[in-house]
C-alpha cells in the first residue's frame, strides 16, 4: 500500500522517528498508569513524569512546526533540534499540568475538530482503498473476472447483511437507550448503503461497468462504525478499573495503525501537496496533524476532560463525519474509480 512508502520516508528522518516512538511510549505509559495498581505516592510521581514527557513532546512538535515554515525537518541542524528539545523540556517542567488543563479553550476545540476530520476521512479512505484494491486484483484476471467479481459482490454482500443483522439482534437485547441509539445508527447505515447501491446500478446502466467492490466497502465501513459504537460504550459505561484490558490493547493498536496510516498517506503525497499548497510544506502539514493527534489522544487517555461529554462529542461527531464522507465521496468514488487491468 502507498502509505507504507510514506512511512518509510518518515522513518528515514530521525526527528519524526523520535516523535512517533515517543508518542507510542507515552501512550503505553499512560495505559500502564491506568490499569496497573500503584501506591498513591508512586502513582503521583509516575503521573507527573508522564505529564512532563507528554508536554515536552507536544511543545517540541509545536516548535518544529513553526520552524518548518522556514526550513524542512530534514534540513534542520542538530543544534536547532537540541535547542528545541531543551526549550520544550524547560517549559513542560515549569508548567507541567497547565499544558493540558485548559481543555475547553480554543486550542483543544481546534485539535478535536481537526483530529475528527482527518480520522474520519482517512478511515473512509482506508476502507475504499482496501475494497478497490481487492477488486482491481480480481479484475486483472481477464478469463475469470466476471465470475470472481460476481462472487465478490455476493459474498461480501451476504457477510455485510449477516453482521448487520447479528449486531442489531445483540443491541436489541440490551437496555432501551442503547437500543434506541443503535436503531438510529443502523437506519443511517442502511439508507447510505441503499443510496450507494442505487448509484452503482445507475453507473452500471450508464457506463456498463459494475462496481463489485461496493459490498466489501459496506462491510469495512460497518466494522469501523461498530468500532466507534463500542469505543463510545466503553468510554461512557466503564471505568478504568472495570474496563477490559484486552479491549484497551486492541483499541490502542487500531488507533495507532490509523494514526500511522494518516501520517504515511500524507507524506506519500509530499510532492503533490507541495505543488498544490505552495506556501505550506509537507513537514508543516505532517507536524500539524501530529500535534493535533498528540494533544487530543493524550488528553483522552489521561482522562482530563469529562468522560461522558467527551465520548459523546468525540464518537458522535466521528460517526456523523465518517458517514458524510462515506455517502458523498463514496458516490464520487463509484463514478471516478476505473478498474485497473495491470
Amino acid at each position: 500500500m502507498r502509505f507504507i512508502s510514506g512511512l518509510k520516508e518518515i522513518f528515514k528522518q530521525y526527528v519524526y522517528t523520535a516523535i512517533i516512538l515517543g508518542f507510542i511510549l507515552i501512550w503505553i505509559l499512560i495505559l500502564i498508569l491506568q490499569y496497573v495498581y500503584f501506591d498513591i505516592a508512586v502513582r503521583l510521581i509516575f503521573r507527573t513524569i508522564i505529564f512532563i514527557l507528554a508536554g515536552s513532546l507536544i511543545l517540541f512538535s509545536i516548535i518544529l512546526f513553526f520552524i518548518s515554515f522556514l526550513r524542512p525537518v530534514n534540513k534542520m541542524g542538530k543544534y536547532i533540534i537540541i535547542v528545541a528539545i531543551l526549550i520544550a523540556i524547560i517549559i513542560a517542567v515549569i508548567f507541567t499540568e497547565e499544558i493540558f488543563l485548559p481543555t475547553y479553550n480554543l486550542f483543544f476545540i481546534i485539535s478535536l475538530n481537526v483530529n475528527l476530520f482527518f480520522t474520519a476521512f482517512f478511515a473512509f479512505k482506508l476502507c475504499i482503498d482496501s475494497a478497490t484494491k481487492l477488486d482491481d486484483y480480481l479484475y486483472k484476471k481477464e478469463k475469470s473476472r466476471k465470475f470472481t467479481r460476481i462472487i465478490e459482490f455476493v459474498l461480501f454482500g451476504f457477510l455485510n447483511w449477516w453482521f448487520l443483522r447479528a449486531t442489531w439482534l445483540f443491541f436489541s437485547n440490551n437496555v432501551d437507550p442503547l437500543t434506541q441509539a443503535a436503531s438510529i445508527i443502523f437506519r443511517i447505515i442502511i439508507w447510505v448503503n441503499l443510496i450507494l447501491i442505487g448509484v452503482v446500478i445507475l453507473r452500471g446502466i450508464i457506463t456498463k461497468k459494475f462496481a463489485a467492490y461496493i459490498t466489501l466497502f459496506f462491510l469495512l465501513t460497518f466494522f469501523y462504525v461498530l468500532y466507534i459504537i463500542f469505543d463510545f460504550i466503553y468510554g461512557v459505561f466503564f471505568t478504568h478499573e472495570s474496563g477490559d484490558p484486552i479491549y484497551v490493547f486492541l483499541s490502542f493498536v487500531f488507533d495507532l495503525v490509523l494514526f500511522l496510516y494518516i501520517i504515511g498517506t500524507v507524506y506519500d503525497r509530499a510532492d503533490y501537496l507541495q505543488n498544490e499548497l505552495k506556501i505550506l510544506k509537507v513537514d508543516t502539514i505532517a507536524l500539524f496533524l501530529i500535534i493535533m493527534k498528540l494533544y487530543v489522544q493524550i488528553s483522552k487517555i489521561l482522562s482530563i476532560t469529562g468522560l461522558e461529554d467527551y465520548y459523546a462529542l468525540q464518537e458522535g461527531w466521528l460517526f456523523i463525519v465518517f458517514m458524510f464522507f462515506t455517502l458523498l465521496i463514496g458516490i464520487y468514488s463509484i463514478f471516478a474509480h476505473k478498474s485497473k487491468k495491470s
